[in-house]
């Protein structure tokens, strides 16, 4: 499927496309006179979107992906043969030297405390652009390594893939990758939330895979109940942007993950 096709189809189906679009199936009901039709879209699309924005949704949705995964501190993880990073820290076009950072270039920082003690020789960053191939600009795979660098990773312990554009193809290039230079064990590296898809991928090309889990996102756990005045559940039904954001996150990686087991990549 054509990588622009895909990422239409993927925000029409999360919830605040999919809002959207009821929403205007609702004006065109509407137009033509179907006001009860019109009614019914428009009710379906505002209790829609709410649901996926309340801290309840958000929590559950996370949690199904995260739970399995459990922070493990550096020294807890076995030695492999190379730690593979999926670098997702954003290039700075007007500094390269100066990459810019996000939630997930945690993974970059914990690859290189695995590195520095010891657990793998090699870290492979497999990170390409969704939309850019122009040679002269950096990629999410290059601003990477910068950040590597910055935490003390040398050069030549570096191995950069940047063909990749989706987590199947991480996947792919890194087997090859790996094959040359006869790497069979590898701590794999990614957001916990991204670590389900992440490791059926990698598994499904011959790679023996150890999770190395990083970027979790806050749970929403309560403090206690002797803590909090009982009527605080409200707080976890009302809506916010926060929540929509991790709800839809979380969907996407659930519909991601359905569809590459449904082609056989998972």
């Amino acid at each position: 499927m054509p990588i622009l096709l895909d990422k239409v189809l993927t925000l029409l189906v999360m919830p605040l496309g999919a809002a959207i679009g009821t929403g205007l199936l609702a004006a065109a009901a509407l137009a033509f006179g179907w006001h009860r039709c019109a009614g019914g879209l428009l009710a379906f699309a505002i209790v829609w979107l709410w649901g996926w924005s309340t801290p309840f949704a958000s929590k559950a949705m996370i949690g199904s992906l995260t739970d399995r995964y459990p922070f493990r501190r550096v020294e807890a993880l076995p030695a492999a043969d190379a730690i593979v990073v999926l670098g997702n820290t954003k290039p700075n076009q007007a500094a390269p030297d100066y990459p810019d950072l996000v939630e997930a270039s945690d993974r970059a920082w914990y690859a290189a405390r695995l590195h520095l003690a010891g657990k793998a020789p090699l870290i492979i960053i497999s990170a390409g652009s969704v939309w850019s191939r122009r040679p002269d600009r950096q990629s999410t795979a290059d601003a990477t390594s910068v950040l590597l660098n910055a935490f003390g990773v040398a050069d030549d312990a570096i191995v950069i893939e940047k063909r990749s554009r989706n987590t199947r193809q991480n996947a792919l290039f890194t087997a090859e990758l790996a094959a040359d230079r006869n790497i069979t064990k590898v701590l794999l590296t990614t957001s916990a939330w991204h670590m389900p898809r992440a490791e059926a991928a990698f598994g499904k090309v011959g790679l023996e895979v150890t999770p190395a889990p990083t970027d979790y996102i806050p749970p929403w756990k309560p403090t206690g109940r002797r803590s909090r005045p009982a009527w605080t559940w409200i707080f976890w039904l009302l809506p916010n942007v926060s929540a929509l954001a991790t709800s839809t996150r979380a969907l996407r990686e659930h519909l991601g993950l359905l569809v590459y087991r449904l082609r056989g990549w998972a």
